[in-house]
Order: C-alpha cells, then structure tokens, then sequence
C-alpha cells in the first residue's frame, strides 16, 4: 500500500490552551523528563516531532490529564472537532510497585529525597534492581493512539502532548511515577512504613549517638551535651522549584490559584525564567 498523504493545513488557533514555557530549543528542564523525551525523539526524526513542538508552544493542547497508567489529552488541529490522544504507559501492578518500594526504603537519601518533593538522580537503579524501569525503554513500549487521520505514529497530536508531558513532569516528578502506577501519597505512606520507627538508618528512628543524632523537639536541643559538638548540615541541591509546596500535597480548591501563583515564582526564582 503507498504512503498516505494529507495536505498541511494551519490548525485552528486556541485561546486557553496549554502552552510550553519552553520557547526555542529543547523541551524538559529536568534529567527525568529530558529522558523522556530522548525516549520519544530517538524513533522518530520525522517533520512531525518538530511540528508537534510548535504545537506545544502554540497552545494547541486544550486538555492533558495523566492518571494511572494512561496519559489522555484534547488537540486542537486543522478541523473543528479537536483530536483525542492517549498514551498508556505499562503501569507496574502492586506486587511490581512492592518490590520497588522495598529498593527504594532501603535507601534513606532515595526516602529523604523523594519525602522532598525531588528525584533521585539515581532511582533507576531502584527500578533496575527489581528488573523494571522508571521509563518506558523504547517508544514502543508505550500504547500511543490519536484520532486524526494521519497514520504516522506519533503524529504531530501525540508529539506536541509529549513534550508538554515532559514539562509537567519537570513541575511534578510524582506525576510519572503515577502514570507507571502510584499516587504520590500511597507511595509516601508506604516507603514511612517500610522505614519504620525502628530502623537506624531512617530519618526518623532511633541511632547509635556516635552515628546519628535526631532532635525531634526544641526542648531535646537544649538538654544535649558534648555529642553535638560538631554539627554536620547536608542541604541538597534543589532540583525541584516547588518541592515544598509539593510535600504539602494538593491545595484546598479555595486557595489553589494562589499554590499556582506561588510555584510559579519559586520556578522563576531557581531557574530565572
């Protein structure tokens, strides 16, 4: 069968739609989200990864909702009725996602970092060990579909929803974790639980005092003696603008404008942007 061949026609401009805040040159500010798209753009070199950039950066998403295991969006093209995109995304299983939890708990800087609102530049290895990954490992390994009827794949739909995934995924790490399969929260709960109040090596358990020192109150501070002699502070570098924000978990809906308004201001004021 030859090719199929449709005429290139200006899509209908949006006035709401999603836009990149990435305006020339590569899209992802994050490693997580850079790996995604490599991911995308090594299967395909096409005019339609470039026209799906433009896209992004047009605005012609209406809608992107990532959810468990399935990304679905609304794109906005040449005809009235805008297109439907999904991406699914191999969702690990709970018996899969257990065992990565249990690589992930063993490390206490995976747990302190992810309890932050980052990624572990290293949770790959967390995934590897239990013979997963944290990315899909070749495009084809994600169900990708589009209702327009260019029967390229990806088209420039999917590729314009992808790089405005990976830009939500530089604002929330959390939400590719819950496209392979848990919600921020239960995965929180349940590498504290795997820590437990017992384990010396938890932020919140109970060290050897030539190890580990934990102040869990002011009045502590103030009865401790010689062992705090020397005081060792590790800050890490912030990879996420808004992690604070973050580990507070959703806004109630009376003041999530202003939870927008303040992310986006940490992200300005990390990246200068």
């Amino acid at each position: 069968m030859s090719p199929r061949y449709f005429k290139k026609s200006k899509p209908i401009e949006t006035e709401d739609g999603i836009q990149a805040r990435s305006r020339r040159g590569d899209i992802g500010e994050q490693w997580w989200s850079r790996r995604f798209v490599e991911v995308v753009e090594s299967y395909s070199i096409s005019n339609r990864i470039r026209r799906g950039k433009r896209y992004a950066r047009k605005g012609q998403v209406l809608e992107l909702i990532v959810d468990t295991g399935e990304v679905t969006a609304a794109v906005q093209g040449s005809r009235p009725t805008p297109y439907r995109v999904s991406i699914g995304g191999a969702a690990l299983d709970d018996d899969q996602w257990s065992r990565v939890e249990e690589a992930l708990a063993s490390r206490a800087a995976f747990v302190a970092q992810l309890l932050a609102g980052q990624m572990p530049p290293d949770i790959e290895e967390a995934f590897a060990e239990c013979d997963h990954s944290l990315f899909p490992r070749s495009y084809r390994e994600m169900s990708t579909r589009c209702s327009c009827p260019d029967s390229a794949n990806p088209c420039k739909h999917l590729a314009a929803v992808f790089f405005l995934l990976a830009e939500r995924f530089d604002d929330n790490p959390f939400a590719m974790l819950q496209w392979r399969g848990r919600y921020r929260d239960q995965l929180l709960e349940n590498l504290r639980a795997l820590r437990g109040d017992g384990d010396p090596d938890s932020p919140h358990g109970t060290a050897a005092p030539e190890e580990v020192l934990c102040v869990d109150d002011n009045e502590a501070f103030w009865r401790c003696g010689d062992e705090i002699d020397e005081v060792d502070f590790r800050i890490p570098n912030v990879s996420v603008p808004d992690a604070t924000l973050q580990a507070l978990g959703d806004a109630p809906s009376s003041i999530a404008e202003l939870r927008e308004e303040l992310s986006a201001l940490y992200h300005h004021m990390l990246t200068g942007r």
